[in-house]
C-alpha cells in the first residue's frame, strides 16, 4: 500500500550553473543503468502526470506516517534507544547503542546478531545497519514501519476532516502492527 517496493526508478536535477555536472551523471547513468522495465516506466508516466487521485493518496500516506513515525520514535526512546525523528518516509534507522552494556550481558555485540536475536527472542524483524555500510559493532538497525493495512488506514484517514491529526487512537485503530511490533522490541531490550 506505501510505494512499489522493489519498483525503482531515479531522476535527478540540476540547476543551471551545473549543467557540466548534469552530463557527465548521464553518461555514467547511461553506462551503469541501462534499462528500467516496461511496467516501471509506464506507471512513472502515469505518476508524473498532474492526478488529483495520486496527490490525494500521498497526502493520505503522508498524513498516517508524519504521525506513526514520531510515535515510534517516542516509545524507543522512553526506553533508552537513540532515534532521530522522522520528517518522512516508513522506515526508522535506531541507535540501541545507550543500551550496549545491557545487550552485551545477553551476547549482543553487533547489529548483526541484534537482528538475529530481536527476529528470535521478541519476535520483530528490521535489518541490521551492516546492511546499510555501518560498522559491525554498531548497533544500529532499519525499521520499517508499513506493516498495517494501510488500504483500511487510508479509507479511514478519508473519512476525518482534512484539518485533522492522526491521533494515537487512529493510530492503535489502524496501524496496530508497527505500535506492537516496536512495544515488543521495547519490552525485549528492557530486559
Amino acid at each position: 500500500w506505501c510505494g512499489a517496493g522493489g519498483w525503482r526508478l531515479g531522476t535527478f536535477a540540476f540547476p543551471r550553473q551545473l549543467h557540466w555536472l548534469l552530463e557527465a551523471m548521464s553518461a555514467v547513468a547511461s553506462e551503469t543503468f541501462t534499462s528500467t522495465s516496461a511496467p516501471i516506466q509506464y506507471a512513472a508516466v502515469a505518476a508524473f502526470e498532474p492526478n488529483i487521485e495520486i496527490e490525494r493518496y500521498l497526502w493520505r500516506t503522508r498524513h498516517i506516517l508524519r504521525a506513526l513515525g514520531p510515535e515510534l520514535a517516542r516509545r524507543l526512546r522512553a526506553v533508552g534507544v537513540e532515534v532521530i525523528e522522522p520528517v518522512g518516509g516508513f522506515y526508522l534507522f535506531p541507535d540501541f547503542s545507550p543500551l550496549r552494556e545491557k545487550l552485551a550481558a545477553r551476547g549482543i555485540t553487533t547489529s548483526d546478531k541484534l537482528a538475529n536475536r530481536a527476529l528470535e527472542e521478541a519476535g520483530v524483524a528490521f535489518l541490521p545497519g551492516t546492511h546499510f555500510g555501518r560498522p559491525r559493532e554498531e548497533l544500529t538497525a532499519r525499521l520499517a514501519y508499513v506493516n498495517f493495512d494501510g488500504a483500511t488506514a487510508l479509507a479511514a484517514a478519508e473519512q476525518q476532516p482534512a484539518d485533522a491529526e492522526i491521533d494515537l487512537a487512529f493510530l492503535q485503530r489502524y496501524c496496530e502492527g508497527p505500535l506492537t511490533a516496536v512495544d515488543r522490541l521495547c519490552e525485549w531490550v528492557a530486559r
